[in-house]
């Protein structure tokens, strides 16, 4: 989708899932607005109506599967609404699938299938999950993860993050862990990890600079990180 693009309200006849692989750009259903960014999965029902806006920075280059109805069936059932997938796993597949697209030979068709059906078993997964008892995550719950997609490089914390929004910690926590698969902290450490691979790959900038600016203690601790996220050393990001 072209920088800057906009398009009007519209729905789509099949659900589909879309995986954000470069740039970002904004979803707008049900009188609430997402902003998509790369490694985000957004899970779309059928005829759903909305509208998107493109960052004016960049284009944005989306995985976009439709499935028909009968196979989304069980997501529909747990909950109608559109949301977000929350997925490590999924992040992590973003830059092979760039390269697939890239090749579009017979092989790469064949491995973007397999991917897809990954994507529609994790969003079934979350739709179970979701749909025990309990409906769609409470309202706060998306300004809490708003809240941390904003404010990840600052000190940032479950107890800052529970208080802003007026409910108890261990609220929170559970919710994080319920809906999204994560804690609090793992999420802004995910933010703050992918922020310093980001700029370890597309700056200069000295590593000790970069560890701060992304929100670790300093340098030493960035690279704790990196070895058991990655498995290799902020330098080595750098270096390949």
């Amino acid at each position: 989708m072209p920088r800057g693009i906009r398009l009007a309200e519209h729905g789509h006849e099949d659900a589909q899932l879309c995986l954000v692989l470069e740039g970002e750009y904004l979803e707008c259903a049900r009188g609430r607005v997402w902003r998509l960014q790369p490694g985000t999965v957004w899970l779309r029902p059928a005829r759903e109506q909305h509208s998107n806006v493109v960052a004016p920075e960049q284009d944005a280059l989306t995985l976009l599967v439709s499935f028909r109805r009968e196979r989304f069936a069980a997501c529909e059932r747990a909950d109608a609404g559109p949301r977000l997938v929350s997925s490590l796993l999924l992040d992590e597949l973003r830059a092979g699938l760039v390269g697939e697209l890239r090749r579009g030979d017979a092989g790469a068709a064949l491995a973007l299938e397999g991917w897809a059906l990954l994507l529609l078993s994790h969003a079934e997964r979350a739709a179970a999950g979701m749909g025990a008892g309990t409906g769609a995550p409470p309202p706060w719950l998306h300004d809490a993860r708003r809240m941390i997609e904003q404010s990840y490089r600052n000190r940032v914390s479950l107890a800052t993050i529970a208080a802003s929004l007026g409910i108890h910690p261990a609220t929170l926590a559970a919710a994080f862990r319920r809906y999204y698969q994560v804690s609090v902290g793992e999420l802004i450490r995910e933010l703050r990890l992918r922020h310093a691979r980001q700029r370890l790959r597309g700056s200069r900038a000295p590593i000790k600079q970069i560890a701060v600016e992304a929100g670790f203690y300093d340098q030493a601790h960035l690279g704790r990180c990196c070895r058991r996220r990655f498995g290799v050393s902020p330098g080595e990001i750098r270096r390949r």
